[in-house]
């Protein structure tokens, strides 16, 4: 099913869900166990944090919507919950009638296109009762939420399939790697800032600061700053992803673009060596800048005369499980 999303409307959050919860869980008071979910301010996971005992206090009821409200990396995204689950208070739930697993992966994915709006300075916990969300709406002007069901059925596909099976992939013997200055492989640029105002949902994709969903944000209606085929990564943590197609993106990220000739296979594997070697060295307190991104070095696949072995690399990738559906 194709999404046009001409005829939706705008609802306001506090209209759409019968009752809030807050959270009731604290790690501290936990007790070991393999019965429960404890879930925290993070969208990976589904906000799985670790498991843990039941603890009856501070249970929270399933088929809910998890708004997290606090943490420094992901206010404003959302996750749909089918179980019983313990939470911390930084995230608030939602309940309705019309809540299902269907109903609420489509809410939550809504949701989180609406996350920029909202940072660890801007709590949304704030701000939540009063966001506002735009959603299929039957003629009648109501969620259509038969419809919201009916697309997440369309969703359902056959599962990908590789040639490459797990374990096959070539070997990485890092004994004949270099150690290599990105600056001299890539010209580094700050992103473009653009005001919310500037924009409206579109189709360009912007690249902010986060590490989730390959760094985007959001899509939005501008025309693209910046060419694709290049690597990104963001001020806080150094996170990098592979680009593939042209793209806007915040002054929070550093754009790499190469001055060679760089294939996603490429992309993708320098984009991993860059997390593996400056994820941890970065955070929100020591931002990597362009200024810093200029004297990262790091270690890569050498040819015999020192130079930087992408055709090395290339092959890692395309051996890996799905390398070959790239």
């Amino acid at each position: 099913m194709k999404i046009d999303t001409s005829t939706w409307k705008w609802f306001v959050i506090e209209d759409l869900f019968d009752k809030f919860e807050t959270g009731k869980g604290h790690d501290t008071l936990l007790d070991d166990g393999e019965e429960c979910f404890y879930l925290g301010a993070k969208k990976s996971d589904n906000g799985i944090m670790r498991k843990c005992a039941v603890n009856e206090s501070m249970l929270q009821d399933g088929n809910c919507i998890v708004f997290i409200c606090n943490g420094a990396g992901s206010v404003g995204y959302a996750n749909y919950m089918d179980r019983p689950f313990i939470a911390t208070t930084d995230l608030v739930l939602g309940y309705a009638d019309w809540l299902n697993e269907k109903t609420g992966l489509f809410v939550a994915t809504v949701l989180c296109k609406e996350r920029f709006k909202y940072s660890f300075g801007r709590k949304w916990k704030t701000h939540l009762r009063d966001t506002q969300i735009k959603l299929p709406a039957t003629p009648d002007g109501k969620p259509d939420w038969q419809w919201m069901e009916s697309y997440i059925d369309s969703l359902h596909s056959k599962a990908l399939t590789s040639a490459n099976a797990v374990g096959n992939g070539f070997r990485l013997n890092t004994e004949d790697w270099r150690e290599f200055l990105l600056a001299d492989y890539f010209d580094i640029v700050p992103g473009k800032y653009h005001y919310p105002d500037e924009y409206e949902e579109g189709n360009t994709p912007y690249y902010s600061a986060t590490n989730e969903n390959n760094g985007i944000a959001q899509n939005i209606s501008l025309k693209p700053d910046f060419s694709g085929n290049c690597i990104v990564t963001g001020k806080i943590g150094c996170t990098a992803f592979y680009v593939p197609d042209d793209f806007c993106a915040t002054s929070d990220v550093n754009i790499f673009k190469p001055k060679f000739c760089m294939t996603p296979y490429i992309g993708l594997f320098v984009a991993s060596v860059i997390n593996l070697s400056e994820n941890y060295k970065w955070a929100y307190g020591r931002q990597c800048r362009v200024g810093n991104s200029k004297k990262i070095r790091i270690k890569l696949p050498a040819t015999p005369d020192g130079k930087p072995d992408w055709q090395r690399m290339e092959n890692y990738i395309k051996s890996l499980p799905y390398g070959d559906r790239l």
